[in-house]
């Protein structure tokens, strides 16, 4: 222990401590300036890596985030089998948030940190691994893979996973999902790390879903990559069978005008009822009496219930007589609609197949992982 202490000289300028600990007054935590040296890595950092620090080189100058910390007795009541390991002395704290932050300060030669030594963090192995994988989790470089190993060990400290659930706040499909990834080989574990890296690899949400297949524990890695290829196949067969059933949709909307076709005029003989021009007598040419009746009455020449005008409107030359019923011009049929109002809800190969030409890839998982938690939910 020694040999990691640093000199106090040149922190004359800072309030130093003597011990951490609490305000004695108040009995809550308080931030307080402790030696760099003094301040350990947790043994338990859900971290398998800390990463490039280069981010934190301003460290050197300004801190500008505490430290949260618990001192070695209150961490050794969880874990005395780390003792050995642990090297710890009175003046010691171990970092529970801030490792990074830690590292960096050592890397830059930074001499003391700002540390909040909160022992009630330690109050059992669950709520100071929660504390840890908190921190971790809000930062984009904490892969998939980190975060279900942490998950899992706390869900360990737990009767059931039920009980870690609702001690936690999570769903038990969410920690499922978590579970799963645990399940797959190493290597595919690696590639879901590189995805989460922005590099060429696996997708989380496929590599769940893969997790999930029935004995994928017990599969060796080739195994698992031919499962894994005919779950990629069913993605893609579902992809194309959605935007075929678009197109198809769309397809009957876009051709009605060239499948119904305008009806035609009919040509109609002429109407047995003489046009009004026909059926007035001209004054220069008197019409020929009828054959004798006994009481004859003049005929009164037909009358039209249209002006003079409607004469030229409705002669044979320029009607156009309108179409039979059956030739009427019927309204273009309307497009398919998607959705599930026709689907037999007891027919499961259906239903999916109605999901997946409804629904998009993300929302399709959605539902599944909500069916998960239900069911989870109803048959606890």
């Amino acid at each position: 222990m020694a040999g990691r202490r640093v000199s106090f000289a040149s922190m004359a300028a800072d309030p130093v401590v003597d011990a951490p600990g609490v305000d004695s007054a108040n009995d809550a935590p308080v931030a307080k300036w402790i030696p760099t040296a003094s301040c350990l890595p947790n043994p338990r950092n859900p971290r398998d890596e800390l990463g490039d620090l280069s981010d934190l080189a301003s460290i050197k100058d300004r801190q500008l985030q505490s430290c949260l910390a618990v001192t070695p007795a209150a961490y050794l009541r969880l874990w005395p089998e780390d003792r050995q390991t642990l090297g710890a002395g009175p003046q010691d704290v171990i970092v529970v948030n801030g490792n990074r932050r830690r590292a960096a300060a050592e890397l830059y030669g930074r001499e003391k940190l700002l540390v909040v030594v909160d022992d009630s963090v330690a109050e059992s192995k669950a709520t100071l691994l929660r504390a840890a994988l908190d921190e971790n989790m809000a930062r984009k470089d904490f892969d998939p893979i980190e975060e279900a190993n942490a998950v899992l060990l706390i869900v360990a400290q737990y009767p059931t996973a039920k009980e870690a659930a609702e001690a936690e706040g999570w769903s038990q499909s969410w920690i499922s999902h978590r579970k799963n990834l645990l399940k797959l080989h190493p290597e595919l574990q690696r590639q879901v790390r590189a995805k989460a890296r922005g590099e060429e690899g696996l997708s989380i949400n496929v590599a769940r879903r893969l997790g999930s297949v029935k004995g994928i524990e017990e599969m060796s890695l080739a195994e698992q990559t031919a499962e894994l290829e005919q779950l990629l196949q069913a993605d893609a067969d579902a992809v194309a069978a959605k935007r075929a059933a678009r197109l198809e949709a769309k397809a009957p909307a876009k051709d009605t005008s060239s499948a119904v076709p305008a009806p035609q005029p009919v040509v109609t003989p002429a109407p047995t009822v003489k046009p009004v021009a026909e059926a007035a007598p001209s004054v220069a040419e008197p019409v020929a009496p009828a054959a004798p009746r006994p009481e004859t009455v003049p005929q009164a020449p037909l009358a039209s219930a249209e002006p003079a005008s409607g004469t030229d409107r409705f002669s044979a030359e320029n009607s156009e007589p309108l179409p039979m019923p059956e030739q009427r011009e019927k309204p273009a049929a309307a497009a398919p609609q998607a959705g599930l109002g026709s689907v037999d809800w007891h027919n499961v190969e259906e239903l999916a197949d109605a999901i997946c030409r409804t629904l998009s890839a993300d929302e399709a998982y959605r539902l599944a992982d909500a069916l998960a938690d239900r069911l989870l939910t109803t048959n606890s």
